[in-house]
């Protein structure tokens, strides 16, 4: 995903809406994802990781499309890029995560039937850059 493809995203979601003010700071509350209200609910999840008072990045999944983004102080919300176009991203994907170690994230998302897949994203200071292939994680094979 070139610089092109991010751009701040305001539209309202029903749902979306309610989950980011449940679930990231206060300062967030206004940012919205895309939707299709078309598409069957029933897998809208969001995530977020600040590491400091300076910077905050989360992934959202509505209506099965994956987002991550980044919160902007100087307009006031979170600057989202669509990752469902970034290759690889699997269908039915039902829920989303994200972590970070250093200047890079790490974002996962689970599908309705039990794979993961990963994609990476530089994070380095408030910028968050997503534009990898998803990945399947291999499923551990643990015995009882």
């Amino acid at each position: 995903m070139t610089a092109v493809h991010r751009r701040v995203l305001n539209v309202a979601v029903p749902g979306a809406l309610a989950l980011i003010a449940l679930v990231a700071p206060a300062h967030a509350a206004a940012a919205t994802v895309p939707s299709d209200a078309a598409t069957p609910r029933g897998c809208d999840a969001i995530d977020s990781y600040a590491p400091n008072a300076h910077e905050e990045h989360s992934v959202a999944l509505v209506d099965g499309r994956a987002f991550a983004g980044e919160w902007d102080p100087k307009l006031r919300t979170i600057v989202w890029q669509d990752l469902s176009d970034n290759p690889g991203f699997p269908a039915h994907a039902c829920d989303i995560t994200i972590s970070e170690q250093g200047d890079r994230a790490f974002v996962k998302t689970i599908t309705r039937g039990g794979a993961v897949y990963e994609t990476t994203c530089d994070a380095g200071g408030i910028d968050l850059k997503c534009d990898k292939r998803w990945t399947q994680l291999k499923p551990s094979h643990h015995g009882s």
